[in-house]
């Protein structure tokens, strides 16, 4: 008999390589051409990049995020493209909430607050409004969506 991982967890693992491989690749050109041509999702969403500190590596993420605008400041969903897990960058604001935010050629450095009751629901409501894509989000994810809003900090 032989060995081995399953199939369905090595068909998992090559998803997860290639989704690596693709969001590395993004986030280079990304970068090369200032966010022109490549800053917005298919849902309409635009797109920023922001850098965490991994909460165990203590080494910087970059993850490609679509935002929503709010008067101070910029609103992301930990969606996950609508995988079931909570995305990375979620638990790494979590346990460091000081992030750089790359849209476009701007860069500055941000606050992560995560929103919750009220709050949540107005920005919600309004990200949805503008991007529906996130609502279709909601309506097949088992677990709630956080909402991060980033507030553009000095230095």
């Amino acid at each position: 008999m032989i060995s081995g991982p399953r199939p369905a967890s090595i068909g998992l693992r090559l998803r997860q390589a290639t989704m690596q491989w693709g969001e590395a690749t993004y986030i280079r050109l990304y970068r090369r051409l200032n966010g022109r041509w490549v800053n917005k999702w298919s849902g309409g969403a635009p797109v920023i990049l922001i850098t965490t500190t991994g909460r165990r590596s203590g080494e910087p993420r970059t993850v490609a995020l679509g935002h929503g605008r709010a008067d101070d400041g910029l609103v992301v969903a930990g969606t996950n493209g609508g995988l079931e897990s909570i995305p990375g960058w979620v638990w790494n604001l979590r346990s460091d909430p000081r992030c750089l935010v790359e849209a476009g050629a701007d860069r500055f450095s941000a606050l992560a607050e995560f929103l919750e009751g009220e709050r949540y629901a107005t920005r919600w409501a309004r990200l949805v409004a503008d991007y529906p894509v996130y609502e279709k989000a909601r309506g097949i994810l088992p677990r709630p969506i956080p909402l991060v809003l980033l507030n553009p900090t000095e230095g």
